[in-house]
């Protein structure tokens, strides 16, 4: 009786062990890569730092995207372009999110992305805040016509002092 229930307990942590051994290989690794396929989908992202986009002049389209850059001096544009990766055909039309890590970020709550046009290229950004240099990770939530489920891609980027 007490070897049975101990066969049981073995083989229960073993099923186990292997469940989570497939999860995690099925969680989208961060790159500190600035472009990722996942999916059959191509996306690039970008930094770019707010103080940057506040120096355009008045009319410039990206002085007023998403309403403008926050008045923040942590601030961050995140901009994400998201093609086909076999066609290299731009993605105009995806519900995209984002989930941001680190510091002063404890978690991943979902963000959603502004569709947007620069030079004629549609993409998808917003402003964050980076409150502190460090080591922060970018979850990007990719939903095309067609898919059910978004595809996820991570990234991981070091902001500068």
């Amino acid at each position: 009786m007490k070897q049975g229930l101990t066969l049981k307990i073995v083989r229960t942590g073993l099923a186990l062990t292997i469940l989570a051994s497939l999860l995690s290989a099925c969680a989208p690794r961060a790159t500190r890569d600035q472009s990722q396929v996942v999916d059959g989908l191509k996306l690039d992202y970008g930094l770019i730092v707010g103080e940057d986009i506040r120096a355009h002049p008045v009319g410039h389209p990206e002085a007023d995207m998403h309403n403008g850059p926050p008045p923040d001096q942590r601030n961050y544009h995140v901009v994400l372009a998201v093609f086909e990766a076999s066609s290299g055909r731009r993605i105009p039309d995806a519900d995209v999110s984002m989930a941001l890590a680190g510091p002063g970020h404890p978690g991943f709550a979902s963000i959603p992305m502004e569709p947007m046009r620069v030079t004629g290229q549609e993409s998808y950004g917003r402003y964050v805040v980076l409150p502190e240099p460090g080591r922060y990770r970018l979850e990007f939530r990719v939903r095309t016509v067609g898919r059910h489920q978004p595809i996820r891609a991570r990234f991981e980027l070091q902001r500068p002092e």
